[in-house]
């Protein structure tokens, strides 16, 4: 078998000769291994020793004497996938590392529902936000998620301004969400049309929504310059927002 799968998978390529040679041969010796790889015995052990302590092979005493056998291949399939795992958690930390020393904002879309919701938790640890929503449409789409968020204003006192479309639906559940919220929301409505999705701003990011039809995502910015100048739009724009009872 070609051991080219598993170099990709991080083996050297005797480290790899000598595992495919264990799988066929069982609980075998070094001197069968070096066999049946035609490696040399020292060369055998010495890659034999690093996968032992990679778990991928074991040691196994019989009559004094010790023997190896290849591990489970499901080994090397389960420790793939934790290197997976930690990459994936790793990645937008060096993403950001990397946006900082280019001085490029950090850009990162979350697709579907489970993304949308994660960037919805993310705003629990914000001090506050500024929105724009069309949230007679959004609520029905999120509605729980929403008053577990509010919920979450409530208790950590999170400042937030909502400018919404001015329909009847949208002030039904910003009246709702206020009285979930407490004192620290205000809710205005829109002068103007136009307000289709939703769009906040909080701390260095802005999180522009997209929650129509069946392609939702949301598109996240990291930058302190760029989310500054979103503050200051809303802030004009709730300057002119009418107040509603």
């Amino acid at each position: 078998m070609d051991t080219q799968f598993l170099v990709s998978a991080g083996m050297t390529e005797k480290a790899a000769r000598i595992y495919l040679a264990s799988l066929t041969l069982g609980t075998t010796s070094i001197q069968e291994l070096a066999r049946k790889t035609g490696l040399k015995r020292p060369t055998v052990y010495l890659h034999v020793d690093e996968l032992h302590k990679r778990n991928l092979f074991e040691k196994v005493s019989l009559n004094k004497k010790e023997y190896y056998r290849a591990a489970d291949p499901k080994v090397l399939e389960a420790q793939m996938k934790q290197h997976l795992s930690v990459l994936q958690t790793a990645i937008p930390k060096l993403t950001a590392l990397q946006a900082n020393m280019l001085g490029r904002p950090q850009v990162r879309i979350f697709e579907g529902e489970e993304g949308i919701k994660y960037v919805y938790e993310e705003l629990k640890n914000a001090n506050s936000w500024r929105v724009w929503s069309n949230l007679g449409d959004t609520y029905k789409l999120f509605g729980n998620i929403f008053e577990n968020i509010s919920q979450a204003v409530k208790d950590r006192g999170i400042g937030v301004r909502e400018i919404i479309a001015d329909n009847k639906e949208s002030r039904r559940y910003s009246r709702l969400l206020a009285q979930i919220c407490g004192p620290t929301y205000s809710g205005r409505l829109a002068t103007a049309e136009g307000l289709e999705n939703d769009t906040f701003v909080y701390g260095n990011c802005v999180a522009i929504f997209r929650l129509h039809e069946f392609n939702m995502f949301v598109v996240r910015i990291e930058d302190k310059t760029i989310a500054d100048s979103m503050k200051a739009l809303f802030d004009m724009a709730w300057k002119t927002a009418k107040s509603f009872k």
